[in-house]
């Protein structure tokens, strides 16, 4: 944990750095140049190629320049207008599910009292929103928010949302505070916003973090067939100073210490990607669950570790394009490896369950009860096709591509057993027992 805080202490003094070192004019043809693809290939020239996971963090997450640094009312991110489309932009059902999920396993736990309702890149706030009108329906009054989030535009996004207005545009922690910000939901629900995970107060927390793994830096690594050593894969530059991929010249320190011995032994293996920082998460959500008590749930789309081939892309305007054909504009991403995730918590003392299909996981729910339900009580016929169309999107490509896992404290184990053997959801999926039951289908109205 302590080399992943260094390591974001590194990347936002580099932010600062590249801040003030692109503010330059416009072209003489008066489009301004992509300050962001300058700064790279200046790096480039001068240190020599980078990794894709240091291309990425760069392009993504740097403060104002980087992809969702840039979001705004005229720079969407999310939806119709923006370069894609999550779950819970999608369609309230998504939202409305999760939220039962949550409090059905809440209270199998026995908790009583306060507890922490924690998202981790929580985009517009939307999911958030749904969550807190689902537990405010179920009369749920001991519930907080706290939100990861490290992109200040989207925290005011997020604010506007929740909130209904922003307090002020500082993101800095104040002495003695850990946050960065804080209000109350329009329910009154205090709302709080950090950087990091380990700023987040201790105490029961539940988890929820959708499409939040994909975003972080992948390391992406190459091998001939036939071979035994593994390269990087890097970005350098071509003959015209364009970035380009390129491979390392052979191993190096990340195929030393991140290609784990079963990818090695797999002669059939000519590709794979690992994401160190979405271990580090997994295991600070574990230490969180496992020592205060609490459970967690991630959905992303992603393989349970036998993919083959690689899968960092790029999207703008809902659309697959060159990732490296303009960094800081377009959504940079790759499938979550959730194989390669339940590796990394060997020896954790947390039980995991899945990963299940999303579809199967909010069939198990009864979404299709609560779609039903909506469809009787909405009288616009074609709010009633919207509400079809959506499913089915969800329930489809989305359904089959997207993965539900959750981490529960090991101590809660044998009571999993004696309920049925798994989550709610999570029947049939690894980690579960035979048996398992289903969650209770229904909610009260939320339209």
């Amino acid at each position: 944990m302590l080399l992943a805080r260094r390591s974001r202490v590194a990347v936002a003094a580099a932010t600062r750095a590249f801040a003030s070192a692109t503010a330059a004019p416009e072209s003489a043809a008066g489009a301004p140049p992509n300050a962001l693809e300058r700064f790279l290939v200046d790096k480039i020239k001068v240190s020599g190629p980078i990794t894709v996971a240091e291309y990425m963090k760069t392009a993504v997450a740097s403060s104002s320049v980087g992809y969702y640094g840039k979001h705004s009312d005229e720079k969407k991110v999310f939806g119709d207008e923006g370069d894609f489309i999550t779950a819970p932009e999608l369609t309230q059902l998504f939202g409305e599910m999760i939220g039962i999920w949550c409090y059905h396993e809440l209270g199998m736990t026995g908790h009583k009292g306060a507890w922490n309702l924690v998202e981790c890149g929580p985009g517009t706030g939307q999911l958030a929103s749904d969550l807190l009108r689902v537990f405010e329906k179920f009369g749920e009054k001991d519930v907080s928010l706290h939100l990861i989030e490290a992109s200040d535009a989207l925290i005011d996004a997020q604010e506007e949302t929740l909130c209904g207005q922003k307090t002020s545009n500082t993101t800095t922690p104040k002495e003695g505070q850990n946050w960065v910000r804080a209000n109350q939901s329009r329910d009154g629900v205090a709302v709080y916003w950090y950087k990091n995970i380990d700023d987040l107060p201790d105490g029961f927390t539940v988890f929820i973090a959708n499409e939040f793994l994909d975003a972080l830096p992948v390391h992406c690594f190459e091998k001939e067939a036939g071979k035994e050593a593994w390269c990087e894969k890097y970005i350098g530059l071509d003959g015209k100073n364009r970035l380009r991929f390129v491979r390392s010249k052979g191993e190096n320190i990340h195929t030393q210490g991140l290609i784990p011995v079963e990818i090695r032994s797999d002669t059939s293996r000519t590709s794979w990607e690992c994401t160190p920082d979405a271990g580090v998460v997994m295991h600070q959500v574990a230490d969180r669950v496992s020592s205060h008590g609490g459970f967690a749930l991630f959905i992303d789309y992603g393989h349970d570790g036998s993919r083959k081939e690689p899968s960092f892309r790029a999207y703008s305007k809902h659309k697959q394009v060159d990732p490296l054909s303009a960094p800081g504009e377009i959504d940079l991403t790759a499938d979550v490896d959730f194989g390669h995730m339940r590796r990394v918590l060997e020896g954790a003392p947390v039980a995991i369950y899945g990963p299940h299909t999303q579809r199967e996981f909010l069939a198990q729910l009864g979404i299709g009860v609560r779609l039903r339900r909506l469809i009787e009580s909405c009288k616009e016929r074609q709010k009633q096709e919207e509400l079809i169309k959506s499913y089915n999107m969800l329930m489809g490509d989305m359904g089959e591509r997207f993965l539900a896992m959750s981490i529960f404290p090991q101590t809660l184990q044998p009571l999993i057993r004696r309920r049925g053997g798994a989550p709610a959801g999570f029947n049939g999926a690894p980690g579960a027992e035979a048996g398992a039951d289903e969650a209770p289908a229904d909610a009260p109205p939320t339209q």
